[in-house]
């Protein structure tokens, strides 16, 4: 389960703040919610603060999105000096 919350910060920047599991099946919801304002020319800076849990399909798309977004919070297992 995940759950998202979007707050405009302004004009052209979202926060996307993300809790919960992002897995296989929660993917598609952020990657949707993450398109939707990247279409839209939007600055987009992604929260991890909450997220209790990552598998291997969520660090791969985070991986995916980290030349298009701002990611803050990365869990310690996701930081560069550890193995993924």
């Amino acid at each position: 389960m995940i759950h998202v919350k979007e707050s405009m910060l302004d004009e052209n920047t979202v926060s996307v703040y993300v809790s919960g599991v992002l897995d296989e099946r929660t993917v598609p919801i952020l990657k949707k919610v993450c398109d939707r304002h990247l279409d839209r020319h939007r600055r987009v800076l992604v929260n991890l603060e909450a997220v209790a849990h990552i598998t291997r399909d969520g660090r791969g798309f985070l991986r995916e999105i980290s030349d298009k977004v701002s990611i803050s919070h990365v869990p310690e297992f996701m930081k560069p000096d550890h193995r993924v």
